[in-house]
């Protein structure tokens, strides 16, 4: 996901560095990285692979809400520190890309209803950015090895970095016995992280949250690094009451000007 986030007017200046997860990635010609011979990691390469196309094809607008702390660190002391908590809407854009936007109801345990406050450094991009790095068409930018409970990733030196722009990123996968992740951690390159707006150290602890009928393996805690000034930038958030994003209409039905009152529609 490029990480050009946009924020509603009320948001303009909350944040003194705002960073998304992950950095898409589009497919690398040539032979696939991970081994030929290795069944079991095919298989659940696959599986991974299927799970982050449905996140991206298939996951419908949602709405959660999310409780976070942005905290400015250094030398292990925290300088400044901000709790809010917020509606998180996730909708998908003209572009079909998911939309993350977040209307803050209070901020240190306070009702917010308007005005500006600082907060050391912003995150987004949770819920579907983590597993692209499994998406079908982008696994060739990488290198996978399998071990118990667990699939490792790394980008590839060299690759092309119009398709490849994660260049210098490594993670991995927890996964349970169904083979579903269960944590996914990655790290990025300084320097590529700072091209990119993206957080050097993120992580994703998932579970299934049902949407319109169907489990979707989703985000429910975040934790992401990033420098800030001469310290780091810790955001940590939790996401819960994930439910489908509808939009109401109210109509008020009464008389129109010159319009006689039983040609309204009852």
């Amino acid at each position: 996901m490029e990480s050009n986030a946009v924020y509603p007017k009320s948001l303009a200046r909350l944040a003194a560095f705002a960073a998304s997860l992950a950095i898409s990635c589009g497919a690398f010609p040539g032979a696939l990285a991970q081994q030929p011979d290795s069944l079991d990691l095919q298989q659940e390469l696959r599986r991974l692979g299927a799970a982050a196309t449905e996140l991206e094809h298939e996951l419908p607008s949602f709405t959660c809400q999310e409780s976070a702390l942005s905290q400015e660190l250094r030398g292990g002391k925290v300088l400044h520190g901000v709790q809010f908590v917020a509606t998180l809407r996730a909708q998908h854009g003209a572009d079909g890309k998911l939309d993350e936007s977040i209307s803050i109801t209070s901020v240190n345990g306070q009702p917010f209803t308007n005005g500006h406050f600082h907060l050391p450094v912003f995150v987004r991009g949770g819920f579907d950015q983590m597993m692209r790095f499994f998406d079908p068409d982008q696994q060739a930018c990488y290198r996978y090895s399998l071990m118990p409970g667990r699939v490792n990733f790394a980008s590839i030196p060299g690759a092309d970095p119009l398709t490849c722009k994660d260049t210098g990123t490594t993670g991995f996968a927890l996964l349970d016995p169904a083979g579903n992740a269960t944590r996914i951690e990655r790290h990025m390159d300084p320097a590529m992280a700072r091209t990119h707006h993206a957080a050097d150290y993120a992580a994703d602890d998932f579970a299934p949250i049902e949407l319109n009928g169907h489990a979707y393996r989703l985000a429910h805690h975040l934790y992401a690094e990033l420098p800030v000034g001469n310290g780091v930038g810790a955001f940590t958030a939790d996401y819960t009451d994930c439910k489908l994003f509808t939009a109401t209409v109210t109509l008020h039905a009464g008389p129109e000007p010159d319009a006689p009152h039983d040609s309204l529609p009852h």
